[in-house]
């Protein structure tokens, strides 16, 4: 492969196996910071579920969107999503990489290619998290992070600042949102960019875990809060689309391939797909 080649990485989905971590956490962080009246208005399964719809949003655009589309519920969105940035980070410390996700990272990086992770989360939450041991396993191959900064944004943002980089040479965009194959799809043309799909399939076993998880991390974090405190998930309210949803999703959104496979085989098939583009 030509060194002015880049691969722009979605951190959440698609190199850390935490996507049923993210739509938990805020639907929990949502309810929690409701006021007690409003909270009966809500059901959690309702949050989780839209956090699901709208993965490749940041938190504070989901709180945003939900607000709109629902009735403006949460007033003080300043305090839930610092509520969100604690409990994510934490719960996502305790998920792992896709397998053979560092070692795709170092081998495209010796071959001399460029690897960016993109990212709606604030810059420094970003950073933060490369020098974590989560982080560092990862960092030798990283080019850089590019998170949320005044001005730039995850994005058409992202994109141009990788293709001048790379001097408008080929970008691969591997993402696991239908909201984030869209945008890079929008922009192909103008930045050179490989859509490729990352359809990994989430059930409701995965679901309660993180739920779990996350009501830990709530009560530990917030003093005096208790989970009888908190709401019961029933996962019979969880609606989350089947493996060949996803794909059609992600091809329909402007994927020019897609991959799929468990948490142990999809980042080796996505490997397999990169050297057919790489050939081709």
């Amino acid at each position: 492969m030509a060194s002015k080649t880049a691969y722009m990485w979605i951190r959440d989905g698609v190199l850390i196996n935490r996507m049923h971590v993210n739509p938990v956490a805020f639907a929990l962080s949502y309810w929690f910071n409701l006021e007690q009246e409003q909270k009966e208005s809500v059901t959690i399964e309702t949050l989780i579920n839209f956090g699901f719809q709208k993965s490749g949003y940041s938190c504070l655009e989901k709180m945003r969107l939900f607000n709109t589309e629902h009735s403006p519920l949460l007033s003080n969105l300043e305090d839930a999503v610092a509520n969100y940035n604690v409990l994510a980070a934490t719960a996502g410390e305790r998920c792992t990489y896709f397998d053979f996700a560092p070692q795709l990272l170092q081998k495209l990086s010796n071959e001399g290619c460029k690897n960016y992770i993109t990212s709606a989360l604030d810059q420094q939450i970003i950073d933060n998290w490369i020098n974590s041991a989560q982080g560092k396993e990862s960092e030798n191959s990283i080019d850089e992070i590019l998170g949320h900064r005044p001005g730039f944004n995850k994005g058409a943002d992202h994109f141009k600042y990788v293709s001048e980089k790379v001097e408008g040479g080929r970008i691969f965009y591997i993402a696991d949102a239908v909201s984030e194959i869209s945008t890079g799809a929008k922009y192909s043309e103008q930045f050179n960019i490989t859509t490729i799909g990352f359809a990994y399939y989430i059930d409701v076993n995965a679901v309660e875990q993180a739920y779990n998880l996350i009501l830990e991390l709530l009560t530990s974090t917030n003093g005096g809060t208790t989970t009888d405190q908190l709401p019961a998930l029933d996962k019979s309210k969880i609606n989350l689309p089947q493996s060949h949803e996803i794909v059609e999703a992600l091809k329909n959104a402007g994927a020019d391939a897609v991959v799929t496979g468990s948490s142990a085989t999809i980042m080796a098939n996505l490997a397999v797909k990169l050297q057919i583009f790489a050939l081709g």
